[in-house]
């Protein structure tokens, strides 16, 4: 009977196998009809989705201002700490948006349509400029540079930035990111997951609770805290870091009469966000339309400039913003570029630092996990709290 019931097992395993072999198959199989139907309820989900990652974002200022009006505010005010502190924050959020939209907007609108139109300008003044570089007797007598650059710019920059197209872009973008009905939803929904996120969150651990030990579950939540953690450390300070560098940009471009110096200055600080690449291609872009404009002295100033406010930032500027809160070697923040990127394009390259800090997080806590179970010995004594997995020493 035993032995039936050996057979009987190992039968019912090779089964069990096969059939999950056959699903793994199956899913990758219909991949595109699954990313398909997930995009879709992703779609359908989008106030949600944007509603979410709102309140992510907003739950540091909201947080820090509640405990200052629990510590400050009359015992009659303490009572609505909460609700106050989100409705300043979004008041002051919507207020910058509003500035943005009347004021920065329009001026970036106008900056880029001048500069599309300028473009014809600045190919022929930089052709005149060639032009007398290799003439008899020119520095670059011999070269016939003037036809490279006119067949770069014929056939990858005229067609990409005519002032229909630019508007064409400005148009998807914002159909894409400013529906009225969405972005209210949004707002009001995110102000909703604020007001009542100790309810959410006992609704998700409750959920949780049903696949998960409670021991599972506190670690989890003590996980998710410190990768919340290196998010907001991360982008706050990147925020910040962009705005600074986008401002001292703008200043140094102006001085070297850079074309359309706000809107450069503008995407150098934006284009910093971006880990090592992003501050290279900011200022080859800068130096790149500076030079196309036909202002070599002006482009060699601001080439100059560029790479000098470049070093200014990463050995004063970020060290003292962004600190070394996340600890990852610059080798694997190429990699989890590289690889992100590949996979989710700009949102993967966007993404791909504190994702691949808390991937080094939980690596870390994992080893030192295997090293306190091999040695159980220096757990008392021997072994540096991270977290709560001990650390080395």
């Amino acid at each position: 009977m035993k032995e039936f019931i050996r057979g009987f097992t190992r039968i019912a395993s090779y089964f069990i196998l096969g059939v999950a072999l056959i699903a793994v198959y199956k899913t990758f199989d219909n991949i595109n009809v699954i990313l398909s139907f997930v995009g879709r309820l992703i779609r359908i989900l989008n106030p949600f989705v944007i509603g979410l990652g709102l309140a992510f974002l907003m739950y540091p200022p909201t947080k820090g201002l509640e405990k200052l009006f629990l510590k400050k505010a009359p015992e009659k005010l303490k009572a609505k700490s909460r609700l106050i502190s989100v409705l300043m924050v979004y008041l002051i959020f919507i207020l910058l948006i509003a500035l943005l939209l009347i004021y920065a907007l329009p001026a970036l609108v106008r900056g880029i349509l001048d500069f599309v139109s300028s473009l014809p300008k600045y190919y022929n003044e930089l052709r005149d400029f060639l032009d007398q570089l290799t003439e008899e007797g020119g520095l670059l007598e011999g070269y016939d540079v003037a036809t490279t650059v006119e067949r770069i710019y014929k056939s990858y920059i005229e067609p990409r930035f005519t002032t229909e197209s630019v508007i064409g872009y400005f148009k998807g973008l914002m159909n894409f990111t400013t529906s009225i009905l969405n972005l209210f939803m949004s707002i009001i929904i995110s102000i909703y997951m604020l007001l009542s996120r100790e309810s959410l969150v006992r609704t998700g651990r409750t959920i949780l609770g049903l696949f998960l030990k409670e021991d599972k579950l506190s670690k989890l939540g003590r996980y998710t805290h410190r990768s919340c953690e290196i998010i907001y450390s991360y982008f706050y300070s990147q925020a910040l870091d962009a705005i600074i560098v986008g401002i001292i940009m703008t200043i140094g471009l102006v001085i070297f009469r850079a074309p359309s110096a706000p809107l450069l200055g503008f995407l150098i600080g934006l284009m910093n966000m971006i880990p090592y690449f992003g501050a290279i291609i900011g200022g080859c872009l800068a130096i790149g339309i500076t030079l196309l404009s036909g202002n070599l002295y002006g482009a060699i100033l601001v080439a100059i400039y560029v790479v000098a406010m470049q070093q200014v930032d990463a050995n004063l500027i970020q060290p003292r913003i962004v600190g070394h809160t996340l600890g990852v070697r610059p080798i694997y923040v190429l990699f989890s570029i590289t690889l992100f990127g590949g996979l989710f394009g700009f949102w993967g390259i966007f993404l791909s630092v504190p994702i691949i800090a808390i991937i080094q997080m939980l690596f870390r806590d994992y080893l030192q996990y295997r090293k306190r179970e091999e040695h159980p010995a220096k757990s008392s004594n021997g072994w540096k709290k991270y977290g709560d997995i001990p650390l080395e020493r």
